[in-house]
């Protein structure tokens, strides 16, 4: 039952873990490898699972020659869950182990999800519930910070099975209800409906366990009415035989033989041994209870030469000697009985000699860590005695050491007061003329910013009104001259417009409550805005801001502002483009601007970068202590602009797109 649960749960967490992965590898051919080895075992994981294991195995080892991130957690999980299904728990761990501590290395929280997850699915397998646990707490810590509440279900689950298992049955429940009430609200897919119908099973079984039969067919009837009987066949097979099961302790022996036979059909056209096994070993059981031993003998004989051939655990052999010993003795068969109850008691006897040797291996490693604790624990009070001893004689020698040092402190302290005293009155004199110094500096700053809002306020209140009225006296009077306007009055409505335009850059630039690079790259965006909805291509801006205001001034920005103006005006006059991007991102010493287009290109030369003032950009950068690169494509041009400025902490910069 533990294998087919975990089962189900393992392929819901396969399905529902969302992937995010940004780990480049050196051959997309060998990470296809990978994922091809990993689908080739999930479609033969059931009917075939050694060949499934062998693919795993093949992905994991390509995975970490390769350091293919995706593909060595990817099959990890997969490699673990089959090796726990086959029963090599050893070494799932020890995979699921290596799996946890190069997740710890990783940024990928799903990765460490997946890692402590295949561990505490190995510690439920071997039955370690303490070390599952835990680790079962972990993989649902990083299932919520992913918003993976699928998964959380899952997990809900498996600690529902572990307090089950230690009959902790109201625990159980309160577990299993929490994965029906998260399972619940998904059911968009055959996977959401497959773990549903397990939170039903589960609680059933511990209803079962409870000896309440009724309430245990009820929730195994809502399981089956959430799973698809044609292809869910693994999961009909244990629903099957739970409810042959509780029919079977009803003694309703007829239900009890439908289900079981259900089970067994279900089993072989699912072609799992394993399942064929058990099926035929419950039959056996029912037509004992049913006092029908030649019909279970003939079950028992085909149970026995299956288990032969698939190398069956000494569990399973156990079991059918048992029942081999029940039937033959209903038989009247007594030599045969004595025999498969010799079988039975060697088996036995077996087993627990097993469990012994593993007892006593634990025993011996605890008694050797508990002598090496008392060893060093005695060597740790020799220490200390002599440790003692030394620190009685440090102690007199400090005292005379201090003493001397006393006498020399206090010729020491005299000196270094007066000396003191000396230095703070020169500080002083110091401090004061630097304020002096700070207050006149501060003072010319607020004249200079104080001249420069007057003339930005002058020029724009006089000039300003004058420009516009300019402007609008001329559309005045190309409206009443209409077709007869001549081309001095178009010119001089251009030559106002184009003043108007260029004197609120001015009065930008002169403005102090501009000066700040945020200030430079709102204006500029504007700008572009506004510049390129008047003509016949598209704008795609990308701009980042900083956290906090960095100082511009108006002279750099106004050079780097008529660098993008300048770089706008030649896509749109010279690019023959349909798009232009711009782009401005800070970093934590510079900021870039680039102005890209999809145009024709160009190869710079001395007369197309006259034309297009490309040396003027180039000066105007270099003013301000920054730089412009021209960088011609075949697919258009791009012109890189770069400013620098004081540096801004990494982690105070937020990227926005």
């Amino acid at each position: 039952m533990l294998y087919r649960l975990l089962r189900i749960l393992g392929f819901i967490l396969g399905v529902h873990c969302g992937t995010s992965y940004g780990q480049s590898v050196p051959n997309p051919a060998d990470t296809s490898a990978v994922m091809n080895l990993l689908r080739k075992g999930e479609a033969v994981e059931t009917s075939q699972p050694v060949t499934a294991l062998s693919n795993y195995q093949k992905a994991h080892s390509l995975s970490q020659k390769i350091n293919f991130t995706k593909g060595y957690f990817e099959s990890m999980r997969l490699l673990a869950y089959q090796l726990n299904n086959l029963g090599r728990h050893d070494e799932a761990r020890k995979i699921a182990l290596a799996a946890v501590q190069k997740a710890n290395q990783d940024t990928s929280k799903r990765h460490k999800a997946l890692s402590y997850f295949a561990v505490a699915n190995t510690a439920l397998f071997m039955g370690r519930y303490q070390e599952a646990i835990p680790n079962y707490q972990k993989a649902v810590l990083y299932m919520r910070q992913i918003g993976n509440l699928k998964n959380v279900a899952v997990v809900n689950q498996n600690l529902g099975f572990i307090f089950r298992k230690q009959k902790m049955y109201q625990k159980a429940l309160e577990y299993y209800g929490k994965a029906l009430a998260l399972d619940s609200t998904w059911t968009t897919d055959k996977a959401d409906r497959r773990s549903v119908a397990s939170d039903y099973f589960s609680i059933g079984v511990v209803y079962s366990d409870l000896e309440k039969p009724l309430q245990a067919l009820a929730y195994y009837q809502k399981a089956k009415q959430w799973i698809d009987p044609k292809t869910d066949l693994d999961f009909m097979i244990n629903l099957y035989n739970n409810i042959g099961f509780e029919h079977g302790l009803a003694q309703r022996y007829d239900s009890a033989l439908y289900y079981r036979r259900e089970a067994l059909r279900v089993s072989r056209l699912l072609g799992n041994d394993r399942h064929e096994l058990h099926m035929l070993m419950t039959l056996a059981e029912t037509y004992t209870q049913m006092r029908q031993y030649a019909r279970a003998k003939k079950l028992l004989d085909e149970s026995y030469a299956l288990a032969r051939k698939t190398n069956a655990s000494l569990t399973e052999f156990q079991n059918i000697y048992h029942q081999y010993a029940l039937v033959t003795d209903g038989l009247g068969n007594s030599d045969a009985t004595v025999q498969w109850l010799d079988k039975y008691i060697i088996a036995t006897d077996s087993l627990n000699n097993q469990e012994t040797k593993s007892l006593l291996q634990d025993y011996e490693v605890k008694l050797k860590q508990a002598e090496a604790r008392q060893q060093l624990a005695q060597k740790q009070r020799s220490i200390d005695q002599l440790q003692e001893q030394q620190q009685r004689q440090r102690l007199w020698l400090v005292i005379a050491v201090l003493i001397a040092l006393g006498m020399v402190g206090a010729l020491a302290f005299a000196y270094l007061y007066i000396r003191q005293r000396q230095l703070t009155a020169d500080q002083a004199l110091l401090a004061a003329g630097r304020e002096r110094e700070l207050a006149v500096v501060q003072s010319e700053l607020q004249g200079q910013q104080k001249e420069r809002l007057r003339i930005s306020k002058e020029m724009h209140d006089d000039l300003g009104a004058s420009l516009t009225a300019i402007g609008l006296l001329s559309e005045v009077v190309k409206t009443r001259m209409g077709a007869a306007t001549t081309p001095e009055v178009e010119k001089i409505s251009s030559i106002s417009a184009d003043m108007v335009t260029a004197m609120n850059e001015i009065i930008w630039s002169l403005n102090t409550k501009n000066d700040s690079l945020n200030g430079l790259m709102a204006y500029t965006r504007s700008y572009a805005s506004e510049f390129i909805d008047n003509t016949a291509l598209t704008l795609r801006t990308e701009v980042a801001d900083l956290p906090r205001e960095i100082p511009m001034g108006g002279v750099d920005r106004r050079n780097v502002f008529l660098t993008v103006k300048e770089a706008l005006n030649n896509v749109v006059k010279h690019a023959q483009a349909t798009q232009v991007t711009l782009r401005m991102q800070p970093a934590a010493t510079q900021l870039t601007i680039e102005v890209c287009d999809n145009g024709r290109g160009f190869t710079p030369s001395e007369k197309t970068g006259l034309r297009n003032g490309l040396g003027n950009m180039q000066n105007r950068m270099a003013e301000s202590g920054g730089n412009c690169e021209i960088l011609p494509s075949p697919g258009g041009t791009c012109v890189k602009i770069t400013y620098p400025y004081p540096p801004v902490t990494s982690q105070k910069i937020r990227h926005n797109s």
